[in-house]
């Protein structure tokens, strides 16, 4: 008999070898509709699914606000990824290649943007449970990141539970470092590190092993890289083994900025930093958010709205 899931650590329901199956019982149902199947289709048969405009003009700009507020003032526990290190933010990263991590946890309509109806929506039939958000990467300029697996680096308590959106805050250029990924690489065999788990634990020489076995299994079955000619507001949910990366920056001019949220279920958890004091706390229009940064101090960067910034009470 088949197995029933293609991961060792199994997964969601779109993970089934019958996934097309549920997807045609719950649209018997009533549980999907019409519309609402043809995203879960492609997400099943590509590994992501894309939902234009999705996240409203006004708040990308209002999100772009804070993020250039942040950069000459920095909150409190905010910090950026660049050239391999981990930097307390400043502006003297402001034209390098950096990812500042959860800076949505001081922003006042965090769910608005986080869980546009579209993709709040999509990850609910997906989870069958309600999505968290566990970590943000707010970017200027492209990652020039190579085509990785995130389930590599973010493990959970749930493996395959992991799911991410790639938001669009303006309209992207060529040659602005795309976001790329290759369809359908999340339904390649499974490798895992050192052959047991999917987390590299540290080991970057097993993880790129992984990695560059699964990049000769796309190229054997036809797989090509594609990139996300995104418009403002667009946002391109992804499964959590598809490969995907950024493109290399070719005109160093040009911005690409960005949001990146990584999702889980509720009940699910982060495993690659302790847990153990970190709980859940419900957005009001759906959705939650993990309290892993609770400042000492409130940060109010100068938007509009002047609310206290804490990224829950939208």
């Amino acid at each position: 008999m088949a197995p029933l899931y293609r991961s060792k650590f199994g997964g969601l329901w779109v993970d089934r070898a019958d996934a097309h199956a549920v997807l045609m019982r719950k649209v018997r149902d009533g549980e999907v509709s019409q519309r609402d199947a043809q995203a879960l289709r492609h997400y099943i048969e590509h590994g992501y699914a894309v939902f234009p405009r999705a996240v409203e003009s006004a708040i990308v700009d209002e999100y772009l606000e804070c993020f250039e507020d942040a950069w000459r003032e920095p909150p409190a526990g905010i910090y950026a990824h660049s050239q391999g290190q981990v930097l307390p933010l400043s502006d003297k990263l402001y034209d390098r290649v950096a990812k500042v991590s959860d800076l949505h946890y001081y922003y006042p309509r965090a769910q608005r943007i986080a869980f546009a109806a579209p993709v709040l929506r999509f990850l609910e039939q997906v989870y069958e449970r309600p999505p968290v958000v566990f970590q943000s990467m707010s970017m200027r300029k492209g990652s020039e990141e190579s085509l990785h697996i995130d389930t590599g680096p973010l493990t959970l308590t749930e493996p395959m539970a992991l799911a991410a959106a790639w938001i669009a805050l303006e309209d992207v250029k060529p040659g602005s470092g795309e976001f790329q990924f290759v369809p359908g690489s999340h339904a390649v065999p499974e490798l895992l590190n050192k052959g047991v788990s999917k987390g590299h634990g540290g080991d970057m020489a097993a993880y790129h092993e992984v990695l560059q076995s699964t990049l000769r299994e796309c190229e054997a079955r036809g797989l090509r890289t594609e990139y996300f000619m995104a418009k403002k507001g667009d946002v391109l949910v992804w499964h959590a083994d598809l490969m995907h990366g950024g493109a290399r920056i070719a005109d160093p001019r040009r911005t690409r900025k960005s949001l990146v949220f990584h999702y889980m279920p509720l009940g699910a958890m982060p495993t690659f930093y302790d847990f153990s004091k970190v709980g859940y706390v419900a957005y009001s229009g759906g959705g939650y958010c993990l309290d892993r940064i609770q400042p000492e101090s409130p940060w109010e960067p100068r938007l509009r709205s002047r609310r206290l910034l804490t990224g829950l009470r939208a």
